[in-house]
This record gives C-alpha cells, sequence and structure tokens, in this order.
C-alpha cells in the first residue's frame, strides 16, 4: 500500500528491504478500483456518467500520486525519442516532459474517462476492481519477466528474491476478483497480456530492460485496455 499509493500506512518491505509486499499488488489495485467505482456510482446518481468518469479517473490519480502516469510520460519520452540507450535513460530521468510524454498521459486519460463513460453504474464499478487487479498483476509480471536497467532505485527493492511465490499469490488474488465477470475479465486478461508483451519487448530494444517508468506505464496501459473490453459489447 505504501509503495502503490499516498495512502499514509506503515511501510511493509521485509528485512532486506526488498520485494515490496509484492504478492499483494493486485489486492491493493482492487482496493483502489472499488474506491473510484464508489465515486463513479455516487456522481452519476447525481450528474452524468461523463462527468462520473472524471470524477473516478481523478480519484485513481490522487490515491495513486500520479506514479503510473508519471512513468507513462517519461516512457513515452524516452522509448520513442532518438538517441542511443545512455541518452533515452538519460531522458526518462529527466522530470521534465516532453511532446510524446504529454500527448500520451492526454491520450490516456482521454480514453479511461472514454470507457468509463461507456459504461452503467454497476458494470463501471466491477471494471474498475478488476482493471486494478488485473494492471497489477501485469506490473508484477513485468518485473519477473524483464531485467530492471539501472543500478539504483525503487525498481531494485521491487525485484528480489521469492519471484515464484510472490506470482502465485498475485495471480491467485486476481483470479478470485477476475470471478466477479469472468468472461469480459478473461477477456480482459488477454489484451493486458499482450500489452505486458509488447511493452517488454519495446523496452528491451529501446533500453536493454525496464525501468520504474516502464513499470508503471504497463500498469496504467494495461487499466486502460481493461476497462476498453469492459466497455465493449461482449
Amino acid at each position: 500500500m505504501a509503495f502503490l499509493t499516498v495512502i499514509p500506512v506503515a511501510g511493509t518491505q521485509d528485512a532486506a528491504g526488498e520485494r515490496l509486499g509484492r504478492g499483494y499488488f493486485p489486492a491493493v489495485g482492487a482496493l483502489l478500483g472499488l474506491i473510484a467505482g464508489a465515486t463513479f456510482v455516487l456522481t452519476a446518481a447525481v450528474t452524468s456518467p461523463l462527468l462520473a468518469a472524471v470524477a473516478a479517473t481523478a480519484v485513481l490519480t490522487i490515491l495513486t500520486g500520479a506514479l503510473h502516469l508519471d512513468g507513462v510520460a517519461d516512457s513515452a519520452d524516452g522509448l520513442f525519442g532518438p538517441g542511443d540507450v545512455a541518452r533515452r535513460l538519460e531522458v526518462m530521468r529527466d522530470s521534465r516532459v516532453g511532446s510524446f510524454g504529454l500527448v500520451a498521459v492526454v491520450l490516456l486519460l482521454v480514453g479511461d474517462i472514454a470507457a468509463l463513460a461507456a459504461m452503467p453504474p454497476p458494470r463501471a464499478i466491477v471494471a474498475l476492481v478488476v482493471a486494478g487487479t488485473i494492471s497489477r498483476w501485469a506490473l508484477l509480471l513485468m518485473i519477473a519477466a524483464v531485467p530492471y536497467v539501472r543500478q539504483v532505485g525503487l525498481g531494485v527493492a521491487a525485484g528480489g528474491p521469492h519471484r515464484s511465490f510472490d506470482l502465485a499469490l498475485d495471480t491467485g488474488i486476481t483470479a478470485i476478483v477476475c470471478l466477479l465477470d469472468w468472461r469480459r475479465a478473461a477477456a480482459a486478461l488477454l489484451v493486458v497480456l499482450l500489452i505486458a508483451t509488447v511493452m517488454g519487448v519495446l523496452a528491451r530494444r529501446r533500453i536493454g530492460g525496464a525501468t520504474g517508468d516502464v513499470y508503471g506505464a504497463t500498469t496504467e496501459l494495461s487499466q486502460l485496455g481493461a476497462l476498453i473490453v469492459f466497455a465493449a459489447h461482449l
């Protein structure tokens, strides 16, 4: 919770400062989705689905401290920018946002809002819970499958040992949450796997592996992919 959100709770790192509670990432995502979903339902009851979608998206952004959105911006600037690997990594570390990053964040937020606005409130709350869960599952997949390219940073601590156990716990939690709407959730899982695969391949080719920004971008894109599936007429 302390790693993925701005909610003021005690740190949950183990004695070695590793793992950061990785196996519980989907549970945190589900909680965030539930809070955003409740916001959507309450706002839709007194305004409109579009304003409800904006409110839910804003709540997610606030609760996560825009951590993953920052990863979207930095990844877009670095992975699609010119230069060699060292230059791309330098761009991704730069606090300034470039053209690629700005456009990527705007399009992603518009996509989230459009997908949510297309759903009735009962489906929207389920979609947010499932999308929050699956996207954090994808985050651990990236941590487990794509090597971290920097020598220091949160990605080092997020790596560590016991990946198989954490991934199994991660997957178990995700499977339970997906029972809320298993048909759409199954389709969302396929889309998220595709997104994570593309991000992993792109990051390996452009910078030789992943950074914390790549992890965050994968989370946000996976969440968007899952919401789009729930908005579709399946």
